[in-house]
């Protein structure tokens, strides 16, 4: 399911996303390939290197700040 958002996204950002998509694709191809492939970075990151679980002392303590 695809769902309709906004973005605030700065104007040179969005002037290489045009460059990139060029005539026959859309911006929102683009915007949502590079997501893609930067959320599979980010979880590929946290497979190399998990958090340690938090204990519950250590939850409480976080709570007090």
């Amino acid at each position: 399911m695809r769902i309709r958002t906004q973005l605030i996204i700065e104007d040179v950002v969005m002037a290489k996303i045009d460059e990139i998509a060029g005539e026959k694709h859309r911006r929102a191809i683009v915007v949502e390939a590079a997501l893609k492939e930067y959320i599979a970075r980010e979880e590929a990151k946290q497979k190399k290197n998990p958090k340690p679980p938090v204990e519950e002392d250590e939850e409480e303590d976080a709570d007090k700040h």
